[in-house]
């Protein structure tokens, strides 16, 4: 039956690309258009309705391609720190990971990340690798960003939060661009992005780009091995949306994307992370008399090598593995009424993992984990007036897995003890009203699941080091993470000092948070020593606090962002042994924003202040509080070409941002072309 449903969806899959040009499923809405309806940035990615970020039932900030511009960075993560609640940890000069409200960790499970509705999330070990995006920063329309649980409405791992970055479409926008930019560190970047319109048939939209340069120079201890190593990313996207007829839309996308970084890793050791990546994607939209009906289907492929000197000796450890996403969705947007909107959603997933171990397995041993999840869904948005509106979702996921391939005999269980099953339900409710035009109130609940990743539960690996084996064995009796926020908010409008006031305030509560069992058994086997490694649930963790922040822009051409955000975490005594997100994050962190246009020019500046952090892991000691300023000025030279000069760490030339190696005070000198 595995094999059956595989074929199925691979045959929808090829059949959605071959028959559809290529481009992302995302892009069958037009947010120009409903841009300049209603005034303000729009979403349609929670309820599938547009919606401004105020209205939405959650927390959602929307990061504009104006407010891109003027950040001065070619770094997502970087982009995405303005927003109050986000805390980036960075390990290198590529390498970020994306904290939300406290949760610090590398290898980042509990943020979801989308890019046109694909997910760049990859499932090995639940992360990110933000170097490794194959997307063209100028050709980013938003960024959308939402704190708290929000499985039901955006998907499974959607525990802490989602960033949703949303691209131009070549189907409603006509986004040309070609951007160089050369910096310290020897940085050399490239982007281009070509759109080329057929009427109102369709269009296709092509990108490649990437960066080439050497890395910080600041001391690491035993990892100075891999200072050698310069980070580097290339990659290239094809996309295009057809309109067949007024009522049916198709899509398709191919990419490709390579990069070389350093970079902390899931127990925040210096490794370096070589990933390749490719993926192809086809879809459909189709207004039907029954409602909008969507269609998305794609495939992602990542490999990567992951290397990292070995303390015990002066080897290497290098450890490859592949995941293959096959996701299938089919949703359903219909209104009953003039004040309900309903979405149905079902979903396929299906999961392969392996790994390749040449240089430390010590037996005969290449581990395969599959995993099939099959989800069904629904969102209800009843505007029960002018002032109330009432937001529900649920998601229930079905989940089987089962482990194949060759393990070491030295495994304490069978392949067979690793087939399982696992039953999970998501749900979010948010109330929104609006008491005025100028206030609107918002209380919401998420309920979210973080499925344990599938080295967590299926990686069977045999690795010699120092005279031991360490015998590092997937749990199949892990319990899927979930995490509970409860969250209020207070947005209002300041038309008489052209800004808005936002107040939020949370508290959550996070159940079987999972991390490596600190307790190694030893047994022999065969003659030698194996030292089990396995990862369980350690416990719950709870958290609190909140954001205040205000933004605005003045006719003038001022414009400014101030904000403060405030979390505490209280972790039971093993999660505060084994993770520690007490101390991951700062507990205070102030933002101030401020920029002015004027004619030809642009002036915008960033400063940051946090309080002391701490990461678990050996060698890592708490690091004091820190002060950032950056900048950026821009000067338009003509129509077609701008000119900025941009930099970070302006005030020290190096910080101590984190338990890693102190990042470099960084420029850079940009030339971007809009034709």
């Amino acid at each position: 039956m595995r094999n059956i449903r595989l074929s199925v969806s691979l045959l929808s899959l090829v059949a959605a690309i071959l028959f559809v040009p290529c481009s992302s499923f995302a892009q069958t809405i037009d947010y120009g258009s409903l841009q300049s309806l209603f005034g303000e940035s729009v979403t349609t990615a929670a309820t599938g309705t547009p919606q401004i970020a105020r209205d939405v039932a959650a927390n959602m900030t929307i990061i504009t391609a104006d407010q891109i511009r003027q950040s001065g960075s070619r770094s997502i993560p970087e982009i995405i720190s303005r927003v109050p609640g986000l805390d980036i940890l960075r390990s290198a000069e590529y390498t970020h990971d994306v904290g939300v409200r406290g949760y610090q960790r590398a290898y980042q499970p509990r943020l979801l990340v989308l890019v046109d509705g694909r997910q760049v999330f990859i499932d090995d070990y639940s992360r990110t690798l933000w170097e490794n995006i194959p997307v063209n920063v100028d050709d980013i329309r938003q960024i959308e960003i939402v704190k708290g649980a929000s499985s039901a409405l955006f998907g499974s791992n959607a525990t802490g939060g989602v960033v949703n970055i949303i691209t131009y479409s070549p189907l409603y926008d006509n986004n040309n661009v070609v951007t160089g930019s050369i910096g310290s560190q020897r940085n050399l970047i490239g982007d281009v992005t070509s759109t080329t319109k057929f009427g109102d048939l369709g269009g296709l939209k092509l990108t490649a780009g990437g960066f080439d340069a050497e890395e910080f120079d600041t001391p690491r201890s035993i990892e100075n091995k891999l200072i050698s190593n310069n980070p580097s990313k290339y990659y290239a996207v094809a996309s295009a949306v057809v309109q067949l007829s007024p009522d049916f839309q198709s899509s398709g996308e191919l990419t490709y994307s390579k990069s070389d970084a350093i970079g902390a890793d899931h127990i925040n050791i210096l490794e370096r992370m070589e990933a390749e990546t490719y993926s192809a994607k086809g879809g459909f939209a189709w207004q039907t008399p029954f409602g909008l009906i969507k269609n998305n289907n794609y495939f992602n492929h990542t490999k990567i090598n992951n290397k990292a000197p070995n303390s015990m000796d002066s080897s290497w450890m290098i450890i490859g593995d592949s995941t293959d996403l096959i996701v299938s969705q089919l949703e359903d947007e219909f209104k009953i009424g003039a004040d309900h909107t309903f979405r149905t959603a079902l979903e396929y997933r299906h999961k392969t993992f392996n790994v390749d171990m040449p240089s430390v397995a010590v037996n005969p041993q290449k581990p395969r984990t599959e995993e099939d999840v099959y989800s069904i869904g629904g969102t209800w948005l009843w505007n029960i007036d002018d002032q109330w509106s009432w937001t529900n979702a649920f998601r229930y996921d079905h989940q089987d897995q089962e482990q194949t391939g060759t393990i070491g005999p030295a495994a304490l269980v069978s392949l067979s003890d690793y087939s399982h099953s696992l039953n999970m339900l998501s749900v979010n409710s948010g109330l929104i009203y609006k008491a005025t035009d100028k206030d609107t109130f918002r209380a919401t609940y998420g309920r979210g699941i973080q499925i344990p990743s599938l080295i967590q539960v299926g990686w069977i690996a045999d690795i010699a080091s120092a005279g031991t084996v360490l015998s590092s064995e997937g749990n199949p009796d892990l319990k899927p993470t979930v995490v509970q926020n409860y969250e209020l908010g207070y947005d209002r409008k300041l038309p008489e000092i052209f800004s808005t006031g936002r107040v939020s305030a949370y508290y959550q509560i996070n159940q079987d948070l999972t991390a490596f069992s600190p307790n190694w058994s030893t047994r022999s086997f065969s003659g030698e020593t194996f030292m089990l490694i396995q990862n369980i649930n350690v416990g719950n963790s709870q958290g609190w606090g909140g954001e205040i922040q205000m933004f605005g822009e003045n006719p003038s051409g001022f414009r400014w962002d101030g904000s403060y955000s405030y979390s505490r975490v209280a972790d039971g005594n093993l999660v505060k042994t084994q993770i520690n997100f007490e101390k991951s994050a700062p507990t205070h962190h102030f933002r101030l924003s401020a920029g002015y246009t004027n004619g030809n020019w642009e002036f915008d500046t960033k400063s940051d202040y946090v309080t002391q952090t701490s990461m678990s892991g050996p060698g890592k000691t708490p690091t004091a509080g820190y002060y950032s300023l950056g900048g950026r000025i821009g000067y338009k030279i003509s129509d077609t070409f701008t000119a900025s000069l941009s930099g970070t760490n302006l005030t020290q030339s190096t910080t101590n941002i984190s338990t890693y190696p102190q990042v470099e005070r960084q420029y850079f000198l940009t030339l971007t072309g809009k034709f």
